[in-house]
């Protein structure tokens, strides 16, 4: 429950752990400090800046579905509660100031930078395998098991040429995880970043 008096970055915080979780429904117009039933048909201005939310405060935008639930507002009037109704989106979600929130029980949750990248792994939108390994050279590598399988494929140019042109080794740094894991396995060959 959101008053409707609640700022519209505000608001984009529980909207954003909504979809970065199992989706979820704001009423707004019920006061979230007093429980008291204020509608939202009295400041049209206000709730219009509130509609606007999950396009102008939230990264990517947020496609909410949004009804409205008659009701008896405080004065007696007869008045609305808007219900923003927000799906699991399959993508993170963010705020304008790049902050992500996850919905954990009644609570919108701040997301560390690590909790962050597991939601985008978990979402599919990295891969532990296009992960770059910042340090990570081809020095890293047992060139002399490299040298004995190039040997072997009876190949004329070095080892390094050999990397290069089968695994887009350049520049000697190895550039992600999956170039890493392929050079290892082709090879058989275990190595540590330094």
């Amino acid at each position: 429950c959101k008053s409707i008096q609640i700022d519209p970055k505000a608001l984009a915080i529980p909207i954003v752990a909504f979809a970065n979780a199992d989706g979820g429904v704001v009423a707004i117009g019920v006061s979230d400090k007093t429980r008291t039933i204020e509608g939202v048909d009295q400041d049209t201005q206000k709730l219009n800046n509130l509609l606007r939310v999950p396009f102008d405060f939230c990264n990517p935008s947020i496609s909410v579905t949004c009804s409205y639930e008659p009701c008896t507002d405080k004065d007696g009037n007869e008045n609305r509660i808007l219900l923003m109704h927000i799906p699991a989106s399959s993508s993170l979600h963010t705020n304008q100031a790049d902050e992500a929130f996850m919905r954990v029980g009644d609570k919108s949750r701040k997301l560390t930078f690590d909790e962050r990248v597991q939601l985008m792994y978990d979402k599919g939108e990295r891969s532990f395998e296009d992960t770059a390994v910042y340090g990570a050279t081809v020095n890293d590598l047992n060139m002399d098991a490299v040298a004995k399988y190039v040997d072997l494929l009876g190949y004329s140019k070095s080892s390094m040429e050999y990397l290069k042109e089968n695994f887009g080794v350049a520049w000697n740094k190895l550039k992600t995880k999956a170039s890493i894991l392929e050079v290892a396995e082709k090879f058989n060959i275990e190595f540590v970043v330094k």
